[in-house]
C-alpha cells in the first residue's frame, strides 16, 4: 500500500513542480518539492527493503 502511494505521489508532485509551475501557488510547489522527495527516499527504502535481506558482498562461489 505505501509503495503504491508514493508511487502516486511522486509523478503528481514532479508534474506540479515541472510543467505547471508557472500557475501554481508557492506553498503548492513547496509542498510538492517535500513530497517528491520523501516518495522517493519512500521508493528507495522499499526496494532496498524488497530485497530480501541477501547480503551481495560476498557472492556465493
Amino acid at each position: 500500500m505505501l509503495m503504491w502511494a508514493t508511487a502516486v505521489a511522486f509523478p503528481v508532485s514532479l508534474v506540479a513542480v515541472g510543467p505547471l509551475r508557472d500557475s501554481s501557488p508557492s506553498w503548492l510547489q513547496s509542498g510538492a518539492k517535500l513530497v517528491a522527495a520523501i516518495s522517493l527516499f519512500a521508493l528507495v527504502c522499499l526496494l532496498e527493503f524488497s530485497d530480501g535481506g541477501t547480503d551481495r558482498s560476498h557472492p556465493a562461489a
